[in-house]
Formats: C-alpha cells, sequence, structure tokens
C-alpha cells in the first residue's frame, strides 16, 4: 500500500528548514557590499559562486558523513574516530582548495569575456575565492561535525537535518568570511600577503594529498567529487553572472538580496533531503532502480514538498520584515510572490533531478554522496537566480 504523506518526514523537513530564515540575515550582511557594487563589479558576480562552492563542499561532506554514520564507518564523536572520518575532513579542504581554484579561472574568463571585468581585476579572482572559501570550510567543518553527531545520538535522521542546518549557517559564516576577504583586498599591500598565504597553503594540501595518496576513500573522493564540483562550479559562475545582471534590480529593490540566500538554502535543502534519504535507502539495499524509488519515496516527497510551500511563504513574510526593520523599502505582495513563485518553478524539478542523480550514479558503480547534493545545490543557485530575473523580464507571473 502506498503512503501518500510521510507525517515524520513532514515534521523533521519543517523543523530543519526553519533554519534557512537565517539566510535571510546573510542576505542583509551582504548588502554591505553595496557600496562597492558600482566600482568593483567583480564582489557581486563572485557571490554565488562562492556560495556554489558552500554547497558543493559541505554537499559532499554531509551526504558521507550521514550516510556513514548510518551503516556504521564512523562513529558519532569528533575524537579517536574512524580513518575514514579523517580521511574525509581532509579531502574537504582539498576539493575546498581545487574547486576555489577552478571557479576562479572559470568566473573570471567568463566575465572577462561579457566585458563585465578587465585584466586588473585578475588577481582579485583568484585570491579572494579560495582564502575566503578555506576560512569559511575550517570554521564550518568542526560544526557540521557536532550536529551530525547530536542528531544521530538523539535519535534524530542526519540525512533530513544536517545538509539544510549547515548550509544555512554555512551562508552566514561563508557571507562572514567573504565581506572580511573582501575589505582586506582594499587595504594596500594586502594582495602580496594573500597570495603568500595561498602558496604556502598550496604547499600544506600538497603534503596532505602525497600522504592520502593510498587512501582507497580518500581518493575515490577525490576522484569522484571533482568532477562534480567542476560541473557545480560552472552552474554558480552562470549564477553569478544572473546576479551581476540584476545589480540595477538589486540597488532600486534591495530586498531581493536579502531573500537571494534564502531562495538558494530553501531549494538547496529540499533537494538534499529528498536526494539524502535516497542515498542511504541505496547504501543499505532498499532501492536499487528508480522506478523502486518513485514508489518508495512518494509520500516523503509530498510530505517535503508541503513544508517547502509553508516555508516560502513565510520566508517572503520574514523578508519584508527584516527589510521593515533595517530601513530598506520593500512591497510586501512582490517579495511574497517571488517567493512562493520559486518554490512552485523548481521543488519538482529538484526533486526529480535528486533522485535521478543518486540512482544513476548508484547505478554506474558510483558513490551517489559524492555527486548527489553538489549536483542538486548548485542547480538550486542557478535556479534561484533564474527565479530572481524571471519576475522583472515576465512581470504579469
Amino acid at each position: 500500500m502506498v503512503r501518500y504523506f510521510n507525517k515524520g518526514v513532514f515534521i523533521e523537513a519543517l523543523s530543519a528548514l526553519t533554519f534557512d530564515f537565517l539566510g535571510l540575515f546573510s542576505g542583509r550582511i551582504a548588502l554591505l557590499f553595496s557600496p562597492f557594487f558600482q566600482s568593483s563589479l567583480w564582489i557581486l558576480a563572485l557571490y554565488p559562486p562562492i556560495l556554489t562552492i558552500r554547497g558543493n563542499i559541505g554537499g559532499v561532506y554531509s551526504g558521507n558523513m550521514s550516510t556513514m554514520l548510518h551503516i556504521g564507518e564512523v562513529e558519532p564523536r569528533f575524537k579517536n574516530n574512524t580513518k575514514k572520518f579523517y580521511s574525509l575532513l581532509e579531502s574537504m579542504f582539498i576539493l575546498t582548495f581545487i574547486d576555489s581554484f577552478i571557479l576562479s579561472m572559470l568566473a573570471y574568463l567568463l566575465n572577462f569575456f561579457l566585458g563585465k571585468t578587465d585584466f586588473s581585476q585578475l588577481q582579485f579572482f583568484v585570491t579572494v575565492p579560495p582564502l575566503t572559501c578555506l576560512l569559511g570550510i575550517s570554521l564550518a567543518l568542526p560544526l557540521a561535525t557536532y550536529v551530525a553527531n547530536e542528531a544521530f545520538k538523539r535519535g534524530a535522521n542526519p540525512d533530513i537535518l544536517l545538509y539544510p542546518v549547515m548550509s544555512t549557517l554555512d551562508d552566514i559564516i561563508i557571507t562572514i568570511s567573504y565581506i572580511g576577504v573582501v575589505y582586506l583586498t582594499f587595504i594596500s599591500g594586502s594582495i602580496i600577503i594573500m597570495f603568500t598565504a595561498l602558496f604556502l597553503l598550496g604547499i600544506f594540501f600538497t603534503y596532505i594529498f602525497l600522504k592520502n595518496r593510498k587512501d582507497e576513500f580518500f581518493r575515490r573522493i577525490l576522484k569522484e567529487g571533482s568532477p562534480s564540483i567542476l560541473f557545480s562550479s560552472i552552474l554558480g559562475v552562470l549564477g553569478g553572472v544572473g546576479l551581476a545582471n540584476l545589480k540595477e534590480k538589486i540597488e532600486n529593490t534591495p530586498a531581493i538580496l536579502v531573500l537571494y540566500p534564502a531562495l538558494i538554502d530553501a531549494l538547496g535543502d529540499l533537494g538534499s533531503i529528498v536526494g539524502s534519504l535516497e542515498t542511504t535507502n541505496l547504501a543499505l539495499g532498499y532501492t536499487s532502480k528508480l522506478s523502486d524509488t518513485l514508489r518508495m519515496m512518494f509520500s516523503d516527497v509530498i510530505a517535503i514538498g508541503f513544508a517547502s510551500i509553508i516555508l516560502h511563504f513565510f520566508l517572503g513574510v520574514a523578508t519584508y520584515y527584516i527589510c521593515l526593520m533595517t530601513g530598506l523599502s520593500a512591497d510586501p505582495i512582490t517579495i511574497i510572490r517571488i517567493a512562493i513563485f520559486s518554490n512552485i518553478l523548481s521543488f519538482t524539478l529538484i526533486s526529480i533531478l535528486s533522485l535521478l542523480v543518486s540512482t544513476q550514479t548508484f547505478k554506474h558503480g558510483l558513490d551517489p554522496d559524492n555527486f548527489t547534493i553538489p549536483v542538486i545545490a548548485s542547480s538550486s543557485d542557478l535556479i534561484a537566480t533564474i527565479t530572481l530575473l524571471l519576475p522583472f523580464i515576465t512581470p504579469n507571473l
């Protein structure tokens, strides 16, 4: 008998998704960039790709950590854990270093050919993303480990809770880190210090890589995570170009940037919950193909979708009141309409994509935890940007 609504999943999903309201504060913090938009468009162009890296690395870590807790490959503690746990942590730093440089070059080249940057700004594209992301992940990974361990020990499902909780906290961490690094670039002589720091970090991560090169689990994460992150970075760069094109709209309607990180959070979280539940089902042998997955996951997806409708309505309401309390102009109907439109457009697509990526990677002998959430997080970044553009392109929507 097919269940049409999973009450337990609905309650846990809605509880996890409430953390997305904190994403509104990272959007408000991001408006500190606004005085620099006119003279330094690269600041706005790099913001979505850097959020994408957060989604990529956090997704690989959350997916692997949740599944490994369920199947007993890691223990719910930080100290004296299994070798796989520490290999997972070290691989996250290597992936962050690689991903941020790939993203830097892709973002620069695309914005250069579109005439939005020039050669003088290359130094910022090379240094700012790696330093921001490495600082952010250094702060976020210990917190993510604590959340995963506590959820598991208390009987909650880390597949549902870990990524949604951490994606929002990571957005705040990465936004504050980005502001700090951006302000550093305006200090005379700081670029030399930043290049020196990157060089020393490169030597250190090369040592980590060589130390772990014979570790099969470590190699598999790098081998499978790097291509998915490359694909995801391309989507993130496209999102950055789209957000840069919204510069005038953001200046005229600053509430858009307040809502933007929360939309990314919400959509990525919804897809990650669906995908993470399925990767654990695959690892435990409950499902093995898409047709079985659709039957087994139907009630879960309906429950998650219902939670998302509630979430997006209140995201719009909360955005309006945050703007009101902080002196920003905002039309409540417009903001709520954008939030609801984002949910209607994207949830079905993200859910299907999550299930397709997880089942197809598993079918081809790959680890779906290294692919599903990064692809979903990056796709949500791009879709969230498009949903911000569409109401202005087609005002009748």
